[in-house]
């Protein structure tokens, strides 16, 4: 009988630490504000065209762009989920990156 409680005492108490645990992932999960994001990731696009889109390419490119925005993995990689999440939300922000890709692209033209 005091062998059945230590199991179930036990158990309730990795079940309340894994809970725990959740809620202070999904409360500390970091995205990226959308200007940022739609910056960071045309700086991605403009890159990865210039550079080739290999693995270890990509990786370099977005390293680099983590520093110049102040941004983790974490962070782009958690702002991506959202975005996927949410197909309305990935075509929004998709537009921007496009209307900021062409405004790059006509700035090049004038220089």
């Amino acid at each position: 009988m005091q062998s059945k409680k230590k199991v179930w005492f036990i158990l309730l108490a990795a079940l309340t630490i894994g809970f725990a645990a959740i809620i202070f992932y999904m409360t500390n999960v970091k995205t990226i504000e959308q200007d940022t994001f739609v910056k960071l990731y045309t700086d991605y696009l403009i890159a990865q065209d210039s550079l080739g889109s290999d693995v270890a390419s990509s990786k370099k490119i977005r390293e680099k762009l983590y520093k110049k925005y102040s941004v983790t993995e974490e962070d782009y990689l958690s702002t991506i989920n959202v975005y996927n999440s949410d197909q309305k939300k990935w075509a929004e922000f998709f537009g921007k990156v496009m209307e900021n890709l062409e405004a790059q692209q006509k700035k090049s033209r004038t220089k």
